[in-house]
């Protein structure tokens, strides 16, 4: 590791060991850090309590400063960043609810939480996407009492009192990778319809997966399946939209081996087609979109199940992969997010170096030339 490196691997404030289920978000000056749940020792092990923990990291000072807490705990939601500066965070759970319907907006100008508009249907884990003109389109829900609710979708529209429909999905039960291309959403397969997860008997059910990709309309806010499906069937692949306006969906597992394999989604044609594979293949990576039409994986799981530092880069030209500039320490389950121009503050998922326990470290990466 060089000095360079060392001096922006820093510590991540909070009172616990380590932070989950937190989201980490680009506002205007650096990176906001809200909610998660905080990991503490009880005498015999670990104990974990969700937290209303808020740090914005300065790109100024390039440290972190604590802000005034979200109004109540809160972690597993979503957060998305709007284009007046503003951060909106959707759903999750906190300590007597296993799903919320509350959000919250962060106010760039006070830097405080103040409480927006309440889902019409409560949603634990949810996913959101931000479209061009600053509406929030949301789905998803990890909670599965309900089959039909993560198909669901609502949609605020800036300046909005109430959330509206926004249609409801085909097919996908669990949705894979979700992205926005122009004014239409992507669902990358997932699992499709069907009976929820469940252990009978020591047998893992789960609904089937689907290589299926289905698009929503703007227009009609409605959902359709696309014209062709996935090249490889995934669970849990990752996905990114590039500069052009292309998707790309990375690895995800098949038959309980993590896959190496990519594919791109062509919005013209509404079809996916292979694009090289990583030197290595892993889970719980990040994958990044780079401001210059290439596309980054870093970090995650190897099969051995450590985590490692490497990066890989895609090259849109050559549809190949090949050597970036490494983390400055081995992450699995990370976040990323833009503080410049190719530059990147990567939060969590490392291990302490004295005592290998887990820890919620952050550092800058550079994507180079």
């Amino acid at each position: 590791m060089s000095r360079s490196e060392s001096a922006s691997l820093q510590r991540v404030p909070h009172a616990g060991m380590w932070l989950d289920d937190y989201s980490l978000t680009p506002v205007v000056g650096g990176v906001l850090l809200a909610g998660g749940g905080e990991w503490h020792r009880d005498g015999i092990g670990a104990m974990r309590r969700v937290v209303p923990l808020a740090l914005l990291w300065d790109s100024a000072k390039q440290d972190w400063l604590e802000l005034s807490p979200l109004p109540h705990p809160r972690d597993g939601h979503a957060a998305v960043s709007l284009p007046d500066g503003r951060v909106l965070l959707i759903g999750g759970r906190d300590t007597t609810s296993p799903e919320l319907a509350s959000t919250l907006f962060w106010e760039p100008e006070t830097r405080r939480f103040r409480e927006g508009p309440p889902l019409r249907q409560a949603r634990a884990r949810p996913i959101a996407v931000g479209l061009p003109d600053g509406a929030v389109l949301v789905l998803g829900s990890d909670f599965d009492n309900d089959r039909e609710r993560g198909t669901r979708a609502e949609l605020l529209r800036p300046g909005a009192s109430a959330w509206e429909p926004a249609g409801q999905a085909v097919r996908i039960f669990h949705p894979g990778p979700v992205c926005v291309s122009g004014e239409r959403v992507i669902i990358a397969g997932g699992r499709d319809n069907g009976f929820g997860f469940a252990i009978i008997e020591g047998v893992h059910l789960a609904p089937p997966l689907d290589m299926s990709t289905e698009l929503w309309e703007r227009e009609g806010r409605t959902w359709r399946i696309a014209g062709g499906p996935l090249t490889q069937s995934r669970d849990e692949a990752q996905g990114v939209t590039l500069s052009d306006g292309r998707v790309l969906v990375v690895g995800g597992w098949h038959e309980g081996s993590p896959l190496a394999t990519a594919e791109v989604w062509d919005p013209r044609t509404e079809s996916w087609s292979p694009t090289g594979s990583l030197a290595t293949p892993r889970s719980s990576f990040a994958l990044t979109a780079l401001p210059d039409g290439r596309a980054a994986v870093s970090g995650g799981l190897e099969e051995t199940f450590q985590a490692t530092d490497s990066v890989e880069i895609w090259d849109p030209a050559r549809g190949t992969w090949s050597p970036g500039p490494s983390l400055a320490r081995g992450r699995a389950g990370h976040r990323f997010a833009a503080v410049g121009t190719g530059v990147f503050l990567v939060v969590g998922g490392s291990k302490s170096p004295a005592d290998g326990n887990p820890e919620t470290s952050s550092e800058v990466w550079r994507s180079g030339s």
